[in-house]
């Protein structure tokens, strides 16, 4: 039996779609059929060799934040049954240190990597997993729906619970058209937060004010003047309580600091290897502001973020839906800074 994956060759290289022959599952893995899986950013730094670019793990077929229906299992798999619709989880955690014993799986110590870096993941009609990656996609969530829990929800729901954001917080989303920055600004509101949605683009700043039924407000994030723009749109005097960079960006981020309210909270969810933020000591004190880094999510927030899509409590925002001879040429347009929104493959 063979099926059709887009591979990847070397880390750095290009996307193509190949046959190659449909895997089987061993020992402790299951075999899923794929019926969505989201083409992203995270994706495409994952293929830049951001997270790992060892040659050795070439070639590959990437692909993690992805759901489908459970085909095949392999010896000593409980739990996971043929037919079962399921979400995938990305952080290879080990399940048995501290950190995954308390639930904490994002914090693994000893984390084997990642899904669709260290092992072959879904930019393919059949995938194989390891049981343990595997969670339940809630009735009443579509597949496509779960391709976005998987992380484009379960990450802002993990930014959500590490802050505390509540109806008190004016919290600032830099990338707010991403696909964490929409989701995450829709979770925000929906907590009873004022939203400051910013972005660097007309179109995109259109698109979040379209897809979030005004519940937020776009900012713009282009040149001088962006802190200025984040306290005139701040409900009190007291400005911007949380910022949550999804970008990565420095002057961006050094202007959302600059605006940041007494008591503060800043979170980076970006790992660009070449990029650092270091705000003078005495400004933490000053505005007893905090700089936090957060990390994925649990397993558990994974399965909470179904559950939200499932209940209608939050909207999946799909841009576009395309096919496998499709991926290589988003992966350009993200590349080239040309989408937005999630992008959703349906094999």
């Amino acid at each position: 039996m063979s099926m059709k994956a887009c591979v990847l060759e070397e880390w750095g290289g290009s996307l193509s779609v190949e046959t190659v022959p449909e895997p089987e599952p061993g020992p402790g893995e299951v075999r899923i059929d794929v019926r969505a899986c989201g083409v992203t950013r995270t994706i495409e730094n994952a293929i830049q060799g951001g997270l790992a670019d060892d040659p050795a793990l070439t070639p590959r077929i990437p692909g993690h934040e992805f759901a489908g229906i459970v085909e095949a299992v392999g010896d000593g798999v409980a739990g996971v049954t043929p037919g079962d619709r399921v979400l995938a989880y990305f952080y290879l955690s080990c399940g048995d240190c501290e950190a995954c014993r308390r639930g904490e799986t994002n914090q693994c110590l000893n984390v084997g990597g990642w899904y669709g870096v260290n092992c072959d993941g879904a930019y393919a009609e059949k995938a194989i997993a390891p049981a343990t990656n595997v969670l339940p996609l809630p009735d009443g969530a579509s597949f496509a729906a779960g391709a976005v829990a998987a992380d484009g929800l379960a990450t802002p729901l993990h930014v959500c619970r590490r802050t505390g954001i509540d109806d008190t917080d004016t919290v600032v989303v830099i990338g707010a058209a991403g696909r964490v920055g929409i989701h995450l600004s829709q979770l925000a509101a929906r907590r009873g937060s004022r939203v400051l949605a910013a972005d660097v683009d007309d179109e995109r700043l259109e698109h979040v004010d379209r897809v979030t039924g005004g519940t937020v407000t776009p900012i713009d994030a282009r040149g001088d003047g962006f802190a200025d723009r984040l306290r005139a749109a701040a409900p009190t005097d007291r400005g911007p309580t949380v910022v949550v960079d999804t970008v990565g960006d420095i002057e961006t981020l050094e202007a959302a600091w600059d605006a940041l309210g007494m008591g503060g909270q800043v979170v980076t969810l970006t790992t660009h290897h070449d990029r650092s933020f270091a705000p003078l000591l005495k400004e933490f004190v000053v505005k007893e502001g905090a700089l936090l880094g957060s990390r994925y999510a649990t397993k558990d927030e994974v399965v909470r973020a179904g559950e939200l899509f499932a209940a209608d409590r939050i909207d999946p925002i799909i841009s576009e839906r395309i096919d496998l001879e499709e991926v290589p040429a988003a992966h350009e347009r993200i590349r080239n800074g040309e989408s937005h929104g999630m992008i959703v493959l349906e094999p």
